[in-house]
């Protein structure tokens, strides 16, 4: 029974932890000025790395919009993987803003930031349910049962 509570434990601590999920922005570095990203990205403290190897640009998911957002502010609007750069920003901003209602539009409920958060929370549910089903109620069914016998 002391098994069963720590996993319970264990699986409400790790449905809670917020481990960072890591997106691509940027499908070829070399097409784009990487310094301007990257200090775009620092300036906005906006959690990123880089894959040298395959040119590739990851954001953290759940800042992933404000990375968008940030690009478009300096005239380079992603739409992953198409990049486009502007010089002039209203236009920039103007083409942002038709993404964003086109996804709104078409969009994904499983590739929205707060999809994987509830899905941890529901299994973490689900396991704690059937740890008490399992574990705990048949336990204190014979420590019940075992006093009204005696």
């Amino acid at each position: 029974m002391g098994i069963s509570v720590l996993l319970a434990i264990f699986v409400v601590k790790w449905a809670n932890v917020d481990s960072p999920v890591y997106r691509p922005l940027i499908q070829d570095m070399r097409l784009v000025d990487s310094v301007k990203i990257a200090d775009v990205l620092e300036q906005e403290r906006i959690y990123y790395y880089a894959d040298v190897k395959n040119h590739m640009l990851y954001v953290n998911q759940e800042q992933s919009e404000l990375a968008r957002v940030s690009l478009a502010k300096i005239g380079i609007v992603i739409e992953y993987p198409e990049i486009t750069k502007h010089t002039d920003l209203n236009k920039a901003y103007d083409e942002f803003i038709k993404q964003k209602k086109r996804e709104v539009e078409t969009g994904n409920v499983w590739q929205r930031p707060w999809f994987f958060k509830l899905v941890k929370s529901v299994l973490g549910a689900l396991v704690i349910i059937i740890l008490v089903l399992a574990v705990v109620r048949p336990a204190l069914k014979s420590i019940i049962y075992d006093r009204d016998e005696k």
